[in-house]
C-alpha cells in the first residue's frame, strides 16, 4: 500500500465509523504497520469488520483480518485449484522444496504479487527451458 493508499483507507475508515477520531498523523502511523498490504484487501478488512459491528476500527485489526484473509487463500491453494507454477527448488532437496512451496502459497494468496514466468522458474532450478514448450 502507498501512503496515497492509506490516507484513502483512513478517510474509508473515517466514512464507516463516524465516531472515531484520526488527525493528520493518523495515515502516517497506520501506513507504518499496513505498508505491506494490498488497498482492496484493507477496504475488504474494513467492511467484514464493521459488518460484524465494530464501531471503531483499530490498525491492528486491520492487519489481523487482511492476514486472516491471506491465509484462507493460501488454504485454498493446493490439489486441484493450485496454480499451474512450479515451486522455486528441486523437489529431491525436501527441506528447500517445502520452504519453496510455502513461498509459492503466500505469494499466490497476496493479490500485489506478480506471476513469475516459466523461464524465470525454470533458471533458479538449472533447468534448460525447450524451444517449444509442448514438446
Amino acid at each position: 500500500m502507498t501512503p496515497d493508499e492509506t490516507v484513502a483507507l483512513t478517510r474509508y475508515v473515517r466514512a464507516m465509523c463516524p465516531g472515531q477520531r484520526f488527525d493528520e498523523y493518523t495515515p502516517d502511523a497506520w501506513h507504518d504497520v499496513l505498508r505491506s498490504y494490498d488497498l482492496g484487501d484493507a477496504r475488504q478488512a474494513v467492511v467484514a469488520l464493521v459488518d460484524a459491528g465494530a464501531v471503531f476500527v483499530g490498525v491492528g485489526e486491520i492487519a489481523a483480518r487482511v492476514r486472516q484473509m491471506r491465509a484462507a487463500r493460501c488454504r485454498h491453494i493446493h490439489g486441484a485449484g493450485q496454480p499451474p507454477e512450479v515451486p522455486d527448488a528441486d523437489p529431491d532437496d525436501v527441506a528447500a522444496y517445502l520452504v519453496a512451496l510455502r513461498t509459492h502459497r503466500t505469494r499466490a494468496a497476496d493479490p500485489t504479487a506478480r506471476r513469475r514466468p516459466l523461464a524465470e522458474l525454470l533458471a533458479v532450478t538449472a533447468r534448460r527451458l525447450p524451444k517449444d514448450p509442448l514438446h
